[in-house]
């Protein structure tokens, strides 16, 4: 038995699962490349990973959403504003650095 993934959910669930019952749907089924394309058709090639560079030059490295909470966090991801899902683009003004911890949140809550 094992703690459910949940944030502050404190159930147990047993071995090959991850999350309880009540937490069931948001558990995330992952698609193999074959299905959802690979990181060069889903839009992330060689200009992505120029463009993420530069963004977190422009960003000084730091996670923008801990800084408006104001705490001081590195930043190892970038993420889009505006999810692509939703109309966003990959425009510098929708995309801002911020750390694993606040884009696993951020995603999180857009799912929802």
């Amino acid at each position: 038995m094992r703690p459910c993934k949940h944030r502050g959910c404190s159930a147990l669930v047993p071995g090959g699962k991850s999350y309880c019952e009540p937490h069931a749907s948001e558990e995330v089924k992952w698609k193999p490349d074959a299905v959802r394309g690979n990181r060069h058709a889903r839009g992330y090639g060689s200009a992505w990973v120029k463009r993420r560079e530069r963004i977190l030059l422009r960003d000084c490295g730091l996670c923008q959403a801990c800084r408006r909470a104001g705490r001081v966090t590195v930043a190892t991801e970038v993420d889009h504003r505006v999810p692509k899902s939703q109309g966003g683009t990959d425009e510098d003004e929708n995309l801002q650095s911020i750390c694993r911890a606040c884009h696993k949140t951020k995603t999180g809550s857009e799912r929802r």
